[in-house]
Order: structure tokens, then sequence, then C-alpha cells
């Protein structure tokens, strides 16, 4: 007998600011100045620990419904939540999948968004670890802290660089941490055309176990050019949770 509570219906499709049917779903130069906001809507029948899982193209994160009435909608800042590749221009298939306790599963209608906004991703180098160097970071690696070397052409002192790290659970792609890391050039980083900054064990001990970090860039160059953004470099964490020793 099957436990299916929820009907077979698609759930409402979910929304992005100023994207809508009179313009194609299309967001331009003009409405991507109010943001990339994607908006998951309260959905039909919402349950306690609900999982919802948003698609952004191929990518996706799930969010945990906890308690429906505070919880929804879901708003996403898809600037600063996603990684800079999934927010240049293009088209976006956007869904989301909602499964309950019940193991019951509802997905929603489809929003094919287009961002044709003129702007350019990825247009530096991403990050490097030489801690994630066998292609993962364990405790032994994190211990004195993470280094993320960052390069790119035309390095001049001053530039205001921002890195971004975010952690994942392995398995469900719910975000467990996200922070971001502030520095500004010296000389020194010029002459050695690298910058370095170091990422505390703290920080990789709530990312934890069984779980991938992504890690990306943004420069603003001193000579008030335009901001610029890095490709995404990812890497398993396997760093033992605080209180686990």
């Amino acid at each position: 007998m099957s436990n299916k509570l929820r009907a077979d219906t698609l759930l409402a499709a979910p929304t992005v600011l100023n994207a809508t049917k009179d313009d194609n779903y299309t967001i331009d130069e003009y409405d991507i100045k109010a943001g990339l906001v994607l908006e998951i809507p309260r959905y039909s029948n919402p349950l306690p620990d609900d999982i919802v899982r948003v698609h952004w193209n191929d990518y996706q994160q799930q969010y945990a419904i906890i308690n429906p009435d505070e919880d929804l909608p879901i708003e996403i800042n898809v600037f600063d939540d996603y990684p800079p590749v999934y927010h240049g221009d293009g088209k976006y298939d956007v869904w989301y999948e909602v499964t309950d306790t019940h193991a019951n599963h509802n997905a929603s209608e489809h929003l094919p968004l287009i961002i044709d906004a003129g702007e350019r991703v990825a247009t530096l180098p991403a990050p490097t670890s030489p801690d994630a160097a066998p292609g993962y970071i364990n405790y032994d690696a994190a211990a004195d802290g993470v280094d993320v070397d960052i390069a790119y052409p035309g390095m001049k002192a001053a530039d205001a660089i921002t890195l971004t790290m975010q952690g994942y659970d392995e398995s469900s792609d719910i975000l467990k941490f996200s922070n971001t890391y502030a520095y500004t050039v010296s000389a020194a980083d010029v002459t050695a055309a690298t910058v370095k900054i170091t990422i505390p064990l703290t920080d990789m001990q709530l990312i934890g176990e069984s779980a991938y970090a992504l890690f990306w860039y943004t420069v603003q160059p001193v000579d008030g050019s335009t901001l610029e953004t890095s490709a995404t470099f990812r890497t398993v964490v396997d760093v033992v949770p605080p209180g686990s020793m």
C-alpha cells in the first residue's frame, strides 16, 4: 500500500525577482542591478522536516524545512549562495522537488529563466590549495589552517580580494557552512605573484566529515575598474568536527 499523501499535480514554479512572463522570464542589465533573488514559494501542504531540493540547471542545493510557517518561502541570493559559473548570461532551467518524511515526492513546475545582462563570470583563474593536493582536505592538512592560493594576471598592490568558501554535506548537498575572507594585496604579494589566505581549522571543522567545499574569489582592482570573479575550485573535505576528538 502506498504512503503517498500528496497530489500528483505539480507544485507552483519558483520565481526570480524581476523575471516575468511578459518579458519571457529574462533578466537584463537593468533587472540584475536589483540582485538575483530566487524564491521557492510556500508550496501546497508543506510539512515539518520536508527536504526541498532546488535545481538551477545542473547545480543543486537542499534546504530542510523545520517549521513551514517560518521557513517558507525560501529566498536565495544566487549571487552570494551559488558559484559564479551559475549566474552568467545563458538559459537556466529552474525548479524544485519536495520529499517528506514518508518518502512522498513532488516536483514543481519549471521556470525557463534567461540571463542576458552582459555579465561575465569566471574571468579569473580558480584558487588552489596545497592542502587539498591529494584530492581532499583532512584533519592533518587543516590542523594549522588551510592555505588558499590566489594568482591572477595584472595583480596590483591594494587590489581588494574577497574569498568565498562554502561547505556542503556530500550526500544531501545541504549547505553546512559559508564564509567570506577579505584581503588587500600587498607589494610583497605582487612580487610573489600569489596571495595566500589561510582559513582557520575551526571553520573547516564546521564543514566536517563526508563533505565538500567550494572556493572562489572576486577582485576589485585598485584602479577602480570592473569587479572580476574567478572560476570555482571544489575539493572533498574530511575534517573532524569540533568536539569529536
